[in-house]
């Protein structure tokens, strides 16, 4: 009889742990909670063929499709060569703003790392929490 009610106790004990610890555990976020979201549209642009020398110039979109204030903290490229400015730092729901990038052709000098193909990443860091760096692509051919 006494191992009986050890054993219910027990169980009892165990079963009032485990519902103590699933309430206690947090439960995640909304999937309806405020959040930005950070889309480029057309991520890769190809210049083509281009003389050496050339300052090559191109803007990419950035948009925030979410709810919330997309923030962009930082943007970088893949090389020195290649430079990235953004139109504004606080991008609204709904809203973009424009990366505009330079390649300086120059930059590499006229050896065999300067000319053929030539491709460069430009990265931007950013709040949302799903996505924290997007990436935009170029490319070009020089001659």
């Amino acid at each position: 009889m006494n191992k009986m009610l050890i054993a219910i106790g027990a169980v009892l004990l165990i079963g009032l742990s485990i519902f103590g610890y699933l309430k206690a555990v947090p439960k995640p976020a909304s999937d309806n909670a405020p959040r930005p979201r950070a889309k480029i549209e057309n991520p890769a642009f190809d210049f083509g063929e281009i003389v050496f020398g050339v300052m090559a110039t191109h803007t990419f979109k950035l948009f925030n499709n979410g709810n919330a204030p997309l923030e962009i903290k930082r943007v970088a490229t893949s090389c020195s060569c290649t430079t990235a400015e953004v139109s504004k730092k606080m991008i609204e729901p709904g809203q973009s703003a424009e990366i505009s990038v330079r390649y300086d052709t120059k930059a590499m000098g006229s050896g065999p790392h300067g000319v053929g193909l030539q491709e460069r990443i430009i990265y931007i860091k950013t709040n949302d929490p799903a996505n924290p760096q997007v990436e935009a692509n170029i490319s070009a051919f020089v001659k």
